[in-house]
């Protein structure tokens, strides 16, 4: 998910740039690339800063969409919330009258509201499967809109360091004055932070399609049981 197009030039001159880290301070935490320096670059030198960035815009992008999702899912948690509560009602008014129909010994009413118990109980069943499967999906997509942000971490670490190589490529002799090893690291640090959030999102998402699995089923049962299903995943 973490993004890698456009990336391998950038990943084949990082090498050579380490390298050539030798004059910088360690101690100088400097790692801004003034607008202005980029201004005088040749045209051919910015080439990768223009994707880089494009990367960047799409990155934010990326974190719009997944906040929309998650609000999605939100509201259809609370949709799901309101049919199990309802279905919970409609059981315990069957069971109300499953007890009645018994203290009254009428066989045949016994048996009608028996089925329909039955019938109640596993749209109760299935409401709660459903409940759960949102409450899943929800979890998924936080944990989505967290990897989004750190992917736009790594995209914001890229430019900068695009950004300096591209200085470094021209010979300005401004780019000694910026800290390239603290760039190399950032970017380092934040591709780690996007891989775990990555990961985070892949546990999820198996839970998730484990409970909508289960959702499926119990729609599916009720479906053929005669109560028409709730609309399942």
């Amino acid at each position: 998910m973490v993004q890698t197009n456009g990336r391998r030039a950038l990943v084949a001159v990082l090498g050579a740039v380490l390298l050539g880290l030798g004059g910088c301070s360690s101690d100088r935490a400097n790692t801004k690339v003034e607008d202005e320096w980029l201004a005088r670059l040749p045209p051919q030198e910015m080439e990768q800063v223009r994707k880089a960035r494009l990367t960047q815009g799409k990155a934010q992008d990326e974190i719009t969409r997944a906040q929309v999702s998650l609000e999605d899912a939100k509201r259809a948690l609370e949709v799901a919330k309101a049919n199990e509560d309802a279905a919970k009602a409609r059981r315990e008014v069957d069971e109300a009258e499953l007890r009645a129909a018994r203290e009254m010994g009428q066989e045949q009413v016994i048996l009608q509201v028996q089925e329909r118990f039955r019938e109640g109980d596993l749209e109760f069943a299935a409401a709660q499967a459903q409940v759960d499967y949102w409450d899943r999906v929800v979890t998924t997509r936080e944990s989505l809109q967290e990897m989004r942000a750190r992917e736009l971490d790594v995209a914001n670490a890229e430019l900068e360091m695009t950004e300096y190589v591209a200085l470094q490529r021209a010979g300005d002799v401004r780019a000694r004055q910026l800290d390239g090893e603290a760039l190399a690291t950032r970017l380092a640090e934040a591709r780690d932070n996007a891989w775990q959030t990555q990961q985070r999102v892949e546990a999820n998402l198996q839970r998730q399609r484990q409970a909508q699995a289960r959702w499926q089923q119990l729609d599916d049962q009720l479906e053929a049981y005669g109560g028409g299903g709730q609309q399942g995943p």
